[in-house]
Order: structure tokens, then sequence, then C-alpha cells
């Protein structure tokens, strides 16, 4: 009779796993980009995220996003880009804080200081005098950050930035596209949690299935 009732039990979480992780709907949980881009590193699954300092939707997303990408598969290539949207200066001004980090290395270390001191701690790191007393306070090399901060290629950057948010048509955040192919968000799944990653983990799955697949044999004719 135990064994029998383990057996149920199995069959039941069994049940539940394959329900959690129902099949996905285009339309639904992700859509097709209009005009695919390019991975950045081929024969490697990427993911990017799109986000804003500012934008307390990508603040409580952020916790799983952190969580996600350290259990990272090596065929995974993730990546990050601060929005920039043309005539949102205030987005622009956060936009350089991940231009500098970015560039001294330790954006990904710090992202989630980031987004608790504006989001949940209220500083305005758009003000210089703030930020750079945060920058000390976090143990960051003050005139390294500021040399980069303020640097001619800072700027070139954040027109990067620009660029990109144009290239994906970025509307929204947070955003994530997968291989340069598809787009979800947490606003398509209807949850501000973990959940647009097991979406995220089965595109992954999607492409890492297609690139598996054998090629087809290629036939030559005799002379």
């Amino acid at each position: 009779m135990t064994r029998w009732i383990k057996s149920l039990l199995l069959a039941v979480g069994l049940v539940a796993a394959v329900a959690a992780h129902a099949d996905i709907k285009e339309g639904t949980e992700y859509k097709l980009m209009t005009n695919p881009v390019p991975v950045q590193q081929p024969g490697k699954i990427e993911v990017i995220e799109f986000f804003w300092y500012g934008c307390p939707h990508c603040f409580h997303v952020e916790p799983y996003v952190e969580k996600w990408a350290a259990a990272l598969p090596k065929d995974v290539n993730f990546i990050r880009y601060h929005v920039v949207w043309q005539g949102r200066s205030d987005i622009v001004a956060h936009a350089k804080i991940f231009v500098a980090l970015n560039q001294m290395g330790i954006a990904a270390k710090y992202q989630q200081a980031v987004f608790n001191a504006v989001q949940r701690d209220g500083l305005e790191l758009r003000r210089d005098e703030v930020l750079f007393d945060w920058v000390k306070k976090q143990g960051i090399n003050v005139d390294k950050f500021k040399a980069a901060y303020n640097s001619f290629s800072a700027n070139a950057e954040l027109g990067k930035l620009s660029q990109l948010v144009n290239t994906y048509q970025i509307d929204g955040v947070p955003t994530f596209i997968v291989n340069g192919k598809f787009v979800t968000a947490p606003s398509m799944v209807g949850k501000e949690d973990g959940t647009v990653l097991t979406v995220i983990d089965q595109l992954i799955a999607k492409e890492r299935a297609t690139q598996k697949k054998p090629a087809a044999a290629a036939t030559t004719k005799k002379k």
C-alpha cells in the first residue's frame, strides 16, 4: 500500500510539473521579431534584457533575473542593455550610470545595488553629488568611475544604446530578446516574477533543439 501511495504521489507530481511548464504559445507568452537580428556570438544562444533603473517593473523582476543568470549553461550568452529613448533625459541620466559601470567591467556586480538605491532607497542618482557619494559608499573607485562617467566613449555608448532600442523595437521595459528572434516580457505573461524566465528557458530549449538537428545529407550526382 505504501509503495502504491508513493507511486500515486509521484504521478501527481509529474502531472503538476508538466502543467507548470505547459508549452508556450506565440502571440501570448512571446512573439516573433518582425526583423530578426543576428546574435553577437555565433554558436551561442543569446538572451538580451532591456531595462531601466527607474522602472519599478524592472525592479520587481530583477532579483529573479539575477538568480537565473547565475545558473545559466555555457551555451547561453546573457546581455543587459539599459534603454535610451530620445527625448527622455531622465532615462539617459540613468543609462550613463550603467555605461560607466559597464566600461569598468562591474555593471553585472552592481546591477541590483543600483536598482535598490533608486527604487528601494529613493536616492536621486541622476544628481552627480548623490551619485558619486553612493559610488564611494559602494567601495568603487570614485576617480575611475568619474573618468568613465564623463568620457567621450560614454557618450558614444549612449548613442549605441539608442540605436539598439530602435533595432530591437523596444517600446517598453523590461523586455527580453531570445536569439534575436523571440520577444517576451512580464507584461506578456501577466506576472512580475520568475514566470517570464520559464518562458525564456523554453525558448532557449527550442533554439537548442533546432541547432542540434542534423543537417540534411547532401546528395551528389555521379558523372
